[in-house]
């Protein structure tokens, strides 16, 4: 397929994981492509191998996020396809969950969602095109123990999202979202080692009707949907990738 020949996409948080898999998918379907990442020579590694362009950018930074913009614009002119899928999920107990710790997750999980839809809007506005395509959680729906910050963070980029939806509609912008489950990626490879977590998602657990955890492939195809004309009429919605988890 070439979808996304003639559009220029950005892939925010693009150097390991779900972003890295969305960023190969959309250079295969023929999109000009920036992967912007705070980890710049894994962005670069990856850029390299796809043909595309690394941009350095800590979400947390509003000026690092509206250079990152500026930078992008000078390259390219415009923006057709957003994706962010920057992210981070520390587990804490509540009890024991340090302000510091919250900030930091809302900051890169939803502040910096806002920052990168709000940099490059304007732009989409004029052109009375644009997609967006915010990577959220099933946590969104259904909160885990011992992830309130991280929970929190990802039902807002959701309602982020969904807000735009609303908003930028009218002027022929798209606004989704992506909710995967377990999927196996750095972030989540910790976590998956643990004994209580084999326990409760194991094979044979059930929690999982596929039986088996997702990959980072499993997510970047449903979000190339939502940012392809195969959704142009798909708006405001959070599309679970689970396996089933929450059926």
């Amino acid at each position: 397929m070439n979808r996304f020949a003639g559009q220029n996409a950005l892939v925010v948080g693009g150097a390991h994981g779900i972003g890295r898999a969305i960023a190969a998918r959309l250079v295969g379907e023929g999109a000009q492509l920036a992967i912007a990442d705070a980890d710049l020579d894994a962005a670069q590694s990856a850029a390299e191998e796809m043909r595309a362009w690394a941009i350095e950018c800590d979400v947390r930074h509003t000026h690092q996020v509206q250079r990152m913009a500026q930078q992008y614009l000078d390259r390219f002119g415009h923006l057709d396809v957003l994706m962010y899928v920057a992210g981070i999920a520390p587990a804490v107990p509540f009890l024991d969950l340090d302000v510091d710790t919250w900030d930091r997750t809302q900051q890169v999980n939803l502040r910096g969602g806002y920052l990168a839809a709000r940099a490059f809007a304007p732009g989409m506005v004029g052109r009375r095109s644009g997609k967006l395509v915010f990577i959220s959680s099933t946590n969104a729906w259904d909160g885990e123990a011992q992830l309130a910050h991280y929970n929190a963070s990802k039902a807002g980029l959701y309602l982020l999202a969904k807000t735009l939806a609303r908003e930028l509609g009218p002027f022929g912008i798209r606004s989704n979202a992506i909710g995967p489950g377990l999927i196996r990626t750095r972030l989540t490879e910790p976590i998956l080692q643990e004994e209580s977590f084999q326990k409760k998602y194991g094979p044979g657990s059930g929690v999982i009707p596929l039986g088996r955890l997702g990959t980072p492939d499993d997510v970047a195809g449903p979000a190339l949907f939502l940012a392809s004309d195969d959704a142009a009429y798909v708006n405001g919605v959070l599309l679970f990738v689970d396996g089933g988890q929450l059926a």
